[in-house]
């Protein structure tokens, strides 16, 4: 994935790239051998094409290599593979430009190239050579460097996004705010019913709050907490709620998914004084059913999309998932047990 985004891997780079440095070889060779003068009478002569083709050999190898490289050692970088890939690079470089330019003087020119000649040919592109090495090392650590901030910024945004949920899962504003206006009203007629009003409440959320870091609980647990609930709301105005419990085996259950599912079918159920709910809590040998007699509002309905966030967690410890059946006017939600192995 790295090798397709570093830009020397890129078509206009490896097309415009070896024209530059062609002429600038070529600039050099003729700074080296005081020929400036040549300049005015044939910049595009021969021997600028010949620098611009061994610029492109060289580069073209250079980079052959990068990917070769690249899948023998397959992101083991140490000083070691660094100094060996520079040292086989320059090796392939010196030995094509020393061909290429003993060909070219036989062939072209007509006499035999110097030594003098071949070294300055040979320098100059092995430095060419080491530059596009170079460049690929730095541009490779800046994409590392760039991949891991952002790897961590999006552990960081995950995890808020994480924590946003639990807090939408625990702190249920419409049960928080409807206790807090029966509470004014309960404080001006029976002080005793408010203290345990207040007992209720405090009782739940300080469960919500101590649990959010456990990754599982044991179900008794949470039927205390159920309990509490089902005080709380049968303190509020037109409420008149039961929830019976069926369960005699101890397992475990993700913390707050039995309240949050409960305090949901609460929600969206009609409010009547005639109206009494009963939810049971039964046993089933892989789950928990809860089961009751729907009264679902006519603007607020059951939806499974409320509890998406328990169904993922759930889908973590369990094969099984979450699931909402209705017969007859009868709501059933099967929640997998969870175990611990030992």
């Amino acid at each position: 994935m790295i090798m397709k985004k570093l830009f020397i891997h890129q078509p206009l780079f490896r097309i415009f790239s070896p024209v530059f440095s062609g002429v600038v070889v070529y600039l050099l060779i003729l700074l080296l051998n005081n020929n400036v003068g040549q300049l005015q009478e044939q910049f595009l002569g021969e021997e600028l094409y010949v620098c611009i083709g061994l610029s492109y050999l060289i580069q073209e190898l250079s980079r052959l290599l990068l990917l070769v490289f690249k899948r023998i050692y397959k992101g083991r970088n140490s000083l070691l593979n660094l100094f060996l890939q520079i040292i086989i690079s320059l090796i392939f470089c010196i030995f094509i430009v020393s061909v290429s330019m003993t060909l070219y003087y036989k062939y072209v020119v007509g006499y035999s190239a110097n030594t003098e000649d071949i070294i300055m040919f040979d320098v100059i592109f092995s430095i060419i050579t080491l530059i596009y090495i170079l460049l690929f090392i730095s541009h490779q650590y800046l994409y590392k460097i760039n991949s891991e901030r952002l790897q961590h910024e999006e552990l960081i945004k995950q995890n808020i996004e994480d924590d946003f949920r639990q807090f939408k899962r625990g702190i249920n504003p419409h049960l928080l705010f409807e206790s807090f206006d029966a509470l004014l009203i309960l404080m001006h007629e029976n002080s005793e019913r408010a203290d345990e009003f207040i007992d209720h409440l405090s009782t739940i959320y300080r469960y919500i709050l101590t649990s959010k870091d456990r990754q599982l609980v044991e179900v008794k647990e949470e039927l205390e907490i159920l309990l509490q609930l089902e005080n709380l709301y049968n303190k509020l105005p037109y409420r008149n709620i039961s929830i019976e419990n069926n369960l005699r085996a101890d397992f475990l259950v993700v913390p707050g998914s039995l309240l949050f599912l409960v305090e949901l079918i609460l929600r969206n159920t009609i409010t009547s004084s005639s109206l009494d709910l009963r939810i049971e809590v039964k046993e089933t040998e892989e789950g928990v059913i809860l089961q009751y007699k729907t009264f679902d509002k006519v603007n607020s309905n059951f939806r499974t999309k409320e509890f998406e966030e328990i169904r993922r967690v759930y889908s973590i410890y369990s094969d099984k998932e979450i699931t909402v059946q209705e017969e007859n006017q009868v709501r059933i939600i099967f929640i997998p047990k969870l175990t611990i192995k030992s």
